[in-house]
């Protein structure tokens, strides 16, 4: 490959990066306290490549770029135009619904409220299994979206990242009462803890639903 190539591909996979990170869409990927890396890393990448293709342009004469050059910039382009959805219900669908056993200290820390207590989906997903006692007679707010299962079981899911989406775990709330709203909806949901519904794996967290409220997807949409 000619190095005038090479330093081409580098500023598109560079400007591609940066795009990703100023726009906001890095967050479908990686965790947010990532971005000061994937900026710093589109601003090398493409000054290392304008520096070696200023350098070989001093150094040799050139014909052009041969036409089948130009594919291998392509597949990197396309990230520049093309607005990838984050995970979604088709990657929980592909899990298991029963969340492991917190860490040893971790606790709900609840009380008597006067309403519903907002709660991440991954933590309600553990402690209603894992801390019944305390949960029962709470009234609980989750917003994730919609994971449809068979025979009219839905779950409200959100996503956690460890670093990125290769690690992606799917935390699931069984939602009961209500039928499903269409999948991949987000939605915020109030009511009352359910009793877990048992399975040979283990046992699902459940919600036993009061409202649903269509809503936008957050910015971030992984916990």
């Amino acid at each position: 490959m000619k190095r005038n190539i090479a330093g081409l591909v580098m500023v598109f996979v560079g400007a591609a990066v940066l795009q990703l990170a100023t726009s906001g869409t890095y967050l479908r990927y990686v965790k947010p306290g990532m971005r000061w890396m994937l900026l710093a890393a589109g601003l090398i990448l493409i000054a290392l490549a304008v520096t070696d293709v200023l350098i070989r342009t001093r150094e040799e004469h050139d014909h052009g770029l041969p036409r089948t050059a130009w594919l291998l910039v392509v597949p990197i382009f396309a990230l520049l135009v093309v607005d990838p959805p984050a995970l979604g219900a088709d990657a929980a669908q592909r899990q298991s619904p029963v969340a492991a056993k917190p860490a040893q200290g971790a606790s709900w820390l609840g009380g008597n409220t006067s309403g519903p207590t907002a709660l991440a989906v991954r933590d309600y997903a553990v402690w209603a299994v894992w801390e019944q006692d305390s949960m029962k007679g709470h009234s609980f707010q989750l917003t994730g979206f919609v994971t449809p299962a068979k025979n009219g079981v839905w779950y409200v899911t959100r996503i956690g990242l460890t670093c990125c989406v290769a690690d992606g775990t799917a935390y699931m709330v069984e939602a009961r009462g209500q039928a499903a709203p269409p999948k991949n909806q987000w939605v915020t949901i109030t009511g009352q803890w359910g009793e877990p519904t048992r399975r040979v794996d283990g046992d699902v967290a459940a919600l036993t639903v009061e409202t649903i409220t269509p809503t936008t997807a957050p910015a971030n949409p992984y916990e």
